[in-house]
């Protein structure tokens, strides 16, 4: 499960990308659980570029170590 702050960041990607929020979590949800790449972009409604961009957004909003 999320935090506030990655539901917070999850927010702003949908809102950013015009998404459905329930997709993008359900999304992360899948990859966070082990899933990989294509069986989390078979496991919600968005397409491979949407799901792309999605791990794209999150990269950038990465903490810098």
């Amino acid at each position: 499960m999320y935090t506030e702050e990655h539901t917070k960041i999850l927010i702003d990607i949908a809102t950013l990308l015009d998404l459905e929020f329930k997709e993008v979590e359900k999304f992360m949800e899948l990859m966070l659980g082990g899933y990989n790449f294509e069986d989390g972009v078979n496991g919600c409604s968005l397409t491979t570029a949407e799901c792309k961009l999605i791990l794209d957004e999150i990269q950038k909003r990465k903490p810098k170590s």
